[in-house]
């Protein structure tokens, strides 16, 4: 039950942000690592394609979602009220009707790192190394995964607040 709640909050699609900053981070401190490697192409996630499939899960997501159990059914007994709860949960749904995994729109080619494509400089052994390039994407890539973090930790705490019952 508790885990079917925590899938109507935006934490599993904030869990895949997160994982896919996390390995970002790794494949951008890996370019820093061979700044000074000679003929080093540096790489790189697709970072639209990932965005991609987070517009097309909140999309799924919005478009198949019911609302929860109004106040009015508190009325029911314990019993009732969780199967109307198990109901009224959103299912996404692709092609066909059938039921789409949030997993499904984040493929593990997402998580490949391809050659970038940095038109700005290229070395004569044809490299393209740029620490103030891979050191400006660092940043973006922090601050895109603390935030996604802070958005979390504030959803649990409301969930939090709710199941002891207390008003924040």
């Amino acid at each position: 039950m508790l885990e079917s709640l925590l899938q109507q909050t935006t934490i599993p699609i904030l869990e895949k942000v997160t994982a896919f900053g996390q390995r970002r981070h790794q494949v951008l401190a890996g370019n820093i690592a061979n700044i000074d490697t000679n003929d080093y192409k540096m790489r790189d996630l697709p970072v639209q394609d990932f965005e991609q499939a987070l517009k097309n899960a909140i999309q799924a997501r919005r478009e198949n979602s019911s609302p929860l159990p109004h106040a009015n059914q508190m009325s029911l007994s314990p019993g009732e009220f969780m199967a109307s709860m198990q109901q009224s949960l959103g299912k996404m749904t692709g092609a066909g009707g059938q039921m789409k995994n949030l997993g499904d729109f984040f493929g593990a080619e997402l998580q490949v790192a391809k050659d970038a494509d940095f038109t700005n400089v290229k070395f004569h052994d044809g490299g393209n190394r740029s620490i103030e390039e891979e050191s400006m994407e660092m940043v973006k890539n922090s601050r895109m995964q603390s935030f996604a973090i802070q958005v979390m930790i504030s959803q649990m705490r409301t969930l939090e607040s709710v199941i002891s019952e207390r008003v924040v």
